[in-house]
Parts: structure tokens; sequence; C-alpha cells
């Protein structure tokens, strides 16, 4: 894994419905890799390498990551916010953020909660709520509202780290993985193959899969790949059979989660691809979770999909956790999939 690639990807904060940063820095990396790019009025980024034309794949990544907004700014210079992604208020408390203003660029600003040796009966009841949470942003209440205005977007703040065997760990891996896979897949596929490629990058995932549904309206394709992240359980205090996915164990193949069942085809061919390369790989069944794949499934007519997920601990916030060798995984088998797919397996006969 590069991870320098990744650490650039993951320190560029992309809020939901904010991602023209990261936008910025994905489209130098990808012009010199494909035919044709170019940007909607959501903000995706819509990619083309061209093929030999004999099908459309599309394979997506999300560049957006949980966020915030700026909701009040009080008399005495403090943020209230609105979060804009599903954060759980309890991993925000004493943290840094970013806050993007218009005008004096991005500034950093301190959650903070009323102290513990004064929450009464009644602040215990919403101390792990956002509503009682506030940014510090170390200006007094006049020149905080001259700098600061309401809607401006905030991301956590957290240096992308490697530890342990093998793991790394930072805030936005969900989705910077994808990014990162789709990246590194767009430098290894050859000149030719079958499929025309529409690699994806798509806004406002977080907030409920909108930037997706305007690109597979734009794209139509046969094939599609959603590549993202899913919550590894694989921790104390969760049963083993509620793991879902382990670290280490290689790319999550999604086979059901709340809202998709994936193409059974397009399954039977990703472990098809695994067994013959050796790609570690795991196959997930989850009660819970939504993404891109549903959107791309449907919602641009009937679309053989499927979800790769990388397994990732404590997701959703500033210290995700996740393994290489997943991430390498994953990117092997999308560049496998791009050459060997072929919608025909994929389709019921009549």
């Amino acid at each position: 894994m590069d991870f320098k690639l990744f650490e650039k990807l993951s320190s560029t904060p992309a809020p939901c419905g904010r991602e023209e940063l990261l936008r910025e820095t994905i489209l130098p990396l990808i012009k010199p890799l494909v035919d044709e790019v170019k940007t909607d009025a959501l903000g995706n980024i819509i990619a083309l390498k061209k093929g030999k034309g004999k099908f459309k794949l599309m394979l997506d990544a999300h560049i957006d990551e949980v966020s915030a907004r700026v909701r009040y700014i009080e008399e005495s210079g403090f943020l209230r916010f609105v979060t804009t992604g599903g954060i759980d208020a309890r991993t925000l408390v004493a943290q840094r953020v970013k806050i993007q203003t218009k005008k004096h660029g991005i500034l950093t600003g301190i959650i903070g909660s009323k102290p513990a040796h004064y929450l009464t009966s009644a602040d215990l009841a919403k101390a792990a709520s956002v509503e009682a949470l506030f940014i510090d942003t170390g200006l007094d209440g006049k020149t905080a509202r001259e700098v600061f205005a309401i809607g401006d977007p905030i991301t956590l703040d957290r240096a992308p780290i490697e530890f342990g065997k093998d793991l790394f760990s930072a805030k936005a891996i969900d989705d910077r993985a994808g990014v990162y896979i789709l990246l590194k897949v767009m430098e290894n596929l050859p000149k030719e193959h079958d499929a025309d490629i529409y690699f994806t990058f798509t806004t406002q995932e977080e907030f409920g899969l909108i930037g997706c549904q305007c690109a597979v309206f734009d794209i139509k394709p046969d094939v599609a790949l959603a590549v993202d992240t899913t919550g590894a359980l694989d921790t104390p205090g969760i049963p083993v059979q509620d793991y879902v996915l382990r670290l280490g164990q290689g790319i999550g193949i999604s086979m059901v989660d709340r809202t998709t069942i994936a193409n059974q085809g397009v399954v039977d061919h990703l472990v098809e691809i695994c067994q013959k390369r050796k790609i570690p790989h795991q196959l997930r069944v989850a009660s819970r979770g939504s993404n891109n794949g549903m959107i791309m499934q449907r919602h641009a007519g009937a679309v053989a999909e499927c979800t790769l997920s990388v397994p990732v601990r404590y997701i959703h916030s500033n210290v995700e956790v996740a393994n290489k060798n997943d991430v390498d995984a994953a990117v092997a088998l999308v560049e496998n999939f791009a050459l060997e797919c072929c919608p025909s397996r994929y389709t019921p006969e009549i």
C-alpha cells in the first residue's frame, strides 16, 4: 500500500456537499490515466477509460466524509453545529476539528462540553448528544462572527498513522480507502480491455447516497462495483458470530446488507477470481448498512452490482482503523474483475 498517497487523500477535507478540495486533489492524479473526465453540478467526478465498447462497467467510491456544519454563533464566540452524516456524539468530545471559512481559509476548533465535575442528572441524560457540544474557536464573539458564517463546513482533524502489524489509523478511511483503490486500479489497468470503464468519485454519500444517484443516470452501466468500507466488529464485547468482517482477512464481498442483495453472478465471479488469484477475501452478510451499491443497482434500470467492503474498526470516527493488506486485496480484485467482467454471466437466460 502506498501510504503517502493515502495520507494525502485522508488529510484533505471533504465534508458532505463541500468536497471541492479533495476533488481538486484527485483530478490532476487521474487526468493522465483516463481518456475523458468531467464533473457535474453535484461535484461528482466521472472519468472514462475507453475499452472495446462491448459494455459499460462503473466503479464507484464516494469522496465525502462524515462532517458537520455551523448552525449558530454564540455571543461569546463558541460555535454550535449539526452533523452531516452519522457520527456518534460520544466520539466528538475533546476533539480537534477543521472549519472551512469563506475568507480566512481553514481554521482549527476544539469540541468542548460541560465539564464532568458540573454535570447534573439532567445533563447526564443528554451528555452524549450533539446538542450538548460546542466548538471553541479561540476567538472572541465579535471576531468569531466576522470570521465564521452559518453553514461553514466542519471536518474531524487527525493525522493518519501506521501502527501495529500492517494497520493504519485515520479519519475518513470511509471512503478514502475506496478512492485510493480506484486510483491504483487506474494506474494498473492495461490499455486494452473489453469494457468502457467509468470511474466515479461521488459526493454526499454520507448524507443520503445523493451524488451517485445522478452519476448512475448519466452512465447507465451494465455492471457496477461500489468500493466502500464497512464496520468491522472484531473487537471486545462483540460476539464472534456478529463480527461480520475481520481486519486482515481480506476484502469483503458484500452479499447482503440492509438495502441491497448483490447480483449472485457477480458475487460468484468475484469469489472465483479471488480463488484463482489467491486474493484474500471474506463474504459479508449484514443486517445493517447501506451504500452507493443500492443506488447503482436499480436507479437507472437493472444493473448487475456488488459492493466491495474494506473492513474498518471504529467507523465514522477520527481514529478509524484498517489493514493495508485488505486494501491491497481490493486493488487486485477490482483490477482483475475489470479485465474479466462478463455481463452475460450475470443475467438469467430466457
